[in-house]
């Protein structure tokens, strides 16, 4: 059986299990630790698959003497990108103009980013092998180490042979362990979706039906869309829709779990099986948007905090805050590498806390829609990595073309 049709049957099994199971308090206790459990085997060898391949990857590229060029296409997608969809979101938002949502007095503690003092501290710490036995939810570290290795394996051959095999070797066997993690995590997925079903029924979104109905919008076209239009004209002239179907399981993945690290362990497997994205490729992409290219969060955050804006004055939103929106929204989706699974709400929260002006606190009125607002974040993220890996391995002349049925 097909691993998305695994993933398919498992999310609806969950959704129904979600919908009927009663929301007490012991029942959430036990499918929150059961929901981190999974995730976290998911997530099992997230870390070294990223590593050896960056590797090997690196190596590779340096070789073939494609390294600026593979990396300069990634990182100019990723730019353009996460700005495209930044105004996409604010756009719908300034357009569809929801209904302003009640003021909600609450207290809860921001969740802050490090700033770049902490963040250049974690890269270069005292200790190099420190980056290889981390905590496990900043990833920066261990692929700015695997990048310099890897360019690194080029000076002399009869130097770096061993190591260059033993990585090829070492990234041959953590995917070989990942597979088999994909094709199992169908049953994982029953709890996760389960769980995440569970945490939404709890609240009232009738407040938020507006805001939902946008976001699921600007979703929709990004994905049915936009992407496909770009990846039709930019990337071939071929069928834009076979990439969607071809990414359907780490899609899946994406909006219930809500974990952008896991999402790389579904994107490693069927970006190479599926998209024919070679390791050279995959391997650079993929940790970079997980990193850096945020471009689904940044739309979520950016026309959320529109809404905020408005609902805390009786003005209209003026050129300069959609301006001001625009760029702050960019760049803190360049630095949510250490929330994989909060994205969307450390992002609007950050907005809020930069902006001030008794905006501290605003996002808290979005609290009750959190969960949607990260998957829809998270979906989008995963989307993004896909089609510019797509988009940069056909530009490099290097993409496997796989024909449908063979897809896993």
């Amino acid at each position: 059986m097909k691993i998305w049709i695994k993933i398919l049957v498992g999310s609806i099994l969950g959704v129904v299990l979600g919908i009927f199971l009663p929301g007490t308090e012991k029942a959430m206790e036990l499918f929150s630790y059961v929901n981190r459990l999974f995730i976290q085997i998911g997530r099992y060898v997230v870390f070294p698959l990223v590593f050896f391949a960056l590797v090997a990857g690196t190596y590779e590229l340096k070789r073939e003497k494609k390294i600026f060029r593979v990396y300069g296409r990634t990182v100019l997608y990723l730019l353009l990108s996460t700005a495209l969809l930044i105004v996409v979101g604010m756009v719908t938002v300034l357009v569809f103009s929801p209904e302003r949502i009640p003021i909600i007095v609450e207290q809860e503690e921001a969740i802050r980013l490090p700033g770049l003092k902490d963040t250049l501290l974690v890269i270069f710490p005292q200790n190099l092998f420190q980056v290889l036995v981390g905590s496990g939810s900043v990833m920066l570290p261990l692929v700015f180490f695997a990048f310099l290795l890897g360019v690194n394996l080029t000076f002399d051959l009869r130097v770096t042979s061993p190591v260059v095999q033993l990585t090829d070797s070492l990234n041959r066997i953590f995917y070989h362990i990942n597979s088999l993690l994909c094709e199992l995590f169908g049953f994982a997925m029953i709890v996760i979706t389960a769980y995440f079903v569970m945490t939404v029924k709890q609240y009232e979104l009738v407040l938020f039906k507006q805001m939902l109905i946008i976001i699921g919008i600007d979703s929709a076209l990004v994905i049915f869309a936009i992407f496909p239009i770009l990846l039709y004209f930019l990337g071939g002239r071929q069928n834009p829709y076979k990439w969607l179907y071809a990414v359907l399981a780490p899609a899946l993945t994406a909006f219930f779990s809500g974990d952008n690290y896991l999402s790389v362990v579904m994107l490693a497997k069927h970006g190479k099986e599926n998209l024919g994205v070679p390791r050279r490729v995959g391997s650079a992409v993929y940790p970079l948007f997980a990193l850096f290219g945020r471009a689904g969060t940044a739309l979520v955050a950016s026309a959320t905090f529109l809404l905020v804006l408005k609902s805390y004055s009786s003005l209209e939103i003026t050129f300069v805050q959609v301006l001001w929106t625009l760029l702050f929204s960019l760049f803190i989706s360049l630095i949510l590498g250490t929330v994989p699974g909060l994205g969307s709400y450390v992002a609007l929260s950050t907005l809020c806390a930069i902006y001030g002006r008794g905006l501290q606190e605003g996002y808290l009125i979005l609290r009750p829609i959190a969960p949607l607002l990260i998957s829809f974040g998270v979906l989008l993220d995963v989307l993004t990595s896909a089609f510019i890996s797509l988009l940069v391995a056909r530009h490099e002349q290097v993409a496997e073309d796989v024909d449908i049925y063979d897809y896993v």
